[in-house]
């Protein structure tokens, strides 16, 4: 598991009161609104400023927001309908009453903003999801890992997986207008989202391989599957403009290629047992290839500024560790070769193996689902709150980034054989 990740900075967003003038409100539309949502949204957007924080502290207060919103976004009926209602509920007649703004990651200080509850329902959510991937980052940034830390890592970048999907699958087809292209919410931007964290998750499981010694053949098929995925994420964002992607697609990219390396190294070696050796020999000479073309993506991602805070890949252990395993390895394969085998070096690069992943298992998101209304709302709140109007647009504004709490970065040399700071 390379233990450097590249993180976005979290979306920022105005303060959000709740406030409404209703004639006959009640003490529980008046508590609903302008206290338990107001304090709940407040007290989510301030605990997830802070990766160090648990998921323990994170999930209850996430969840009781999206409750709590609940009734903005979906009709609330007595309870006897309630119970006799079979898929997605209604929309709720409250969709439209607030003004909500955002930022988005891509798109710079300017806010966006939308009547509609299910735009702050899925922009919320982002943020969530981009607080596991943090949280990953903080725990696999650790002087030293135990086990069952990188199982937590391994986690929570499939709970981000997964509530980046429901964002795609749930909210998305609601939205009352489309998303802004290059938004967050563009479809696009959440499937590099899926992909990257799935891709990271699997960084922990290629990284589990070697330590528990797994054979070279599967080891080299799960680091081909990372490296797709990485790709994949990469190619997904091509579509927008350089000035706003190039520092995340560079990312992506020079994780793509030290899988590649990874992969072929692990080929290699995997052809080598097979008694196959000039095959090694190119499998191995191809590694090198996609690391030294790793090592110019990462030099490259150093200088370009972006909204992911900068930082030296090369320098971290995992990077400077392959380096020398490809070489020992192709010096290996040069020595038996011209001792035993004598083969040709064919001029194509053996392809990369696949069929062991579908057994040991890749990783997928973890579904997330979201809860039922809070016990505030029933039918009389949601038809006193129903006499609302729709909001009206409001000007947009500029907000400062978010200030997030810092996350300490080891620099302790790992003792293990993968060079991750496993134990």
């Amino acid at each position: 598991m390379a233990h450097w990740f590249h993180r976005n900075v979290l979306k920022a967003t105005t303060n959000q009161k709740f406030e409404f003038k209703i004639t006959n409100s009640t003490d529980a539309t008046r508590e609903l609104c302008s206290s338990n949502l107001r304090l709940s949204r407040y007290r989510l957007l301030d605990l997830i400023k802070n990766p160090n924080n648990s998921s323990d502290t994170i999930e209850p207060a996430f969840h009781s927001y999206l409750s709590l919103l609940y009734g903005f976004i979906w009709e609330i009926n007595s309870s006897a309908e309630q119970n006799q209602h079979v898929g997605r509920p209604n929309p709720s007649k409250l969709r439209n009453v607030l003004v909500y703004k955002w930022t988005h990651t891509l798109l710079g200080t300017s806010t966006y903003s939308s009547a509609d509850s299910v735009y702050e329902a899925a922009n919320m959510s982002i943020n969530v999801g981009l607080w596991f991937m943090k949280h990953a980052a903080m725990i696999a940034a650790k002087d030293d890992i135990s086990m069952t830390e990188a199982k937590d890592v391994h986690t929570m970048l499939r709970r981000a997986a997964g509530i980046f999907t429901f964002v795609q699958t749930e909210f998305l087809p609601q939205l009352a207008n489309p998303p802004p292209l290059g938004s967050d919410l563009d479809p696009r931007i959440l499937n590099a989202y899926v992909n990257q964290c799935t891709a990271e998750a699997q960084e922990v499981t290629v990284a589990r391989a070697v330590e528990l010694k797994h054979n070279a053949r599967l080891i080299s098929a799960l680091a081909n599957e990372t490296s797709k995925l990485f790709l994949d994420a990469a190619n997904t964002l091509r579509p927008f403009k350089p000035e706003i992607s190039a520092q995340w697609i560079k990312y992506l990219e020079f994780k793509a290629a030290f899988y590649k390396s990874y992969a072929y190294n692990y080929c290699g070696e995997n052809l080598l047992s097979m008694d196959k050796c000039g095959e090694a020999i190119k499998a191995l000479q191809e590694s090198e290839a996609c690391l030294k073309k790793a090592k110019t993506l990462c030099l490259e991602y150093g200088k370009i500024n972006g909204p992911a805070p900068r930082a030296k890949p090369n320098e971290h252990a995992v990077f400077k560790r392959l380096a020398p395993i490809v070489k020992l390895t192709l010096d290996k394969c040069n020595r038996e070769n011209g001792l035993i085998y004598h083969d040709t070096i064919p001029g194509e690069v053996p392809a990369l193996d696949t069929k062991d992943t579908h057994t040991f298992g890749l990783v997928s998101p973890i579904d997330f689902q979201m809860q039922s209304h809070h016990p505030a709302w029933n039918l009389d709140t949601y038809q006193t709150l129903s006499r609302l109007t729709a909001a009206k647009s409001e000007k947009e504004q500029n907000l400062p980034p978010v200030k997030e709490d810092a996350v300490h970065q080891s620099t302790k040399e790992p003792k293990n054989e993968s060079g991750c700071l496993l134990q």
